[in-house]
């Protein structure tokens, strides 16, 4: 757990955290990647043909990319079944289900910004 006083008291400190945040928002950044994992956290395990209903607008190509680079970064795991025709799937991966909380309190804030609820303060 990061104490926050220690990283706003300590400058070296303060960069190492603020490289780790950089590369954990560069694994989800994009326009479709959090949506991917959503959908996954969501359903569970999901065919392309699936994620490509459940996600308007992305094109193959696109959908292909992300998941590659989900898949790459660990967040999301590809199982091809040796059928005919070949059958794949994608899943989340523990590491990627450790996101669902953080899910839940986005769409949390969402709701509470479209029903105009007042924000805590901090």
């Amino acid at each position: 757990m990061i104490d926050i006083n220690a990283v706003r008291a300590d400058p070296a400190l303060a960069k190492v955290v603020q490289a780790e945040f950089r590369r954990a928002v560069g694994m989800i950044s994009g326009r479709w990647k959090l949506e991917i994992l959503w959908l996954l956290n969501h359903h569970g395990k999901q065919r392309f043909g699936e994620l490509k209903r459940g996600l308007p607008g992305i094109t193959q190509h696109m959908l292909t990319a992300q998941l590659r680079a989900l898949e790459k970064d660990g967040l999301i795991k590809r199982t091809i079944y040796a059928e005919v025709p070949p059958r794949v799937e994608y899943e989340n991966t523990p590491e990627a289900r450790r996101l669902r909380p953080i899910f839940v309190e986005i769409v949390k804030w969402a709701e509470e910004r479209e029903s105009g609820a007042p924000q805590p303060a901090d």
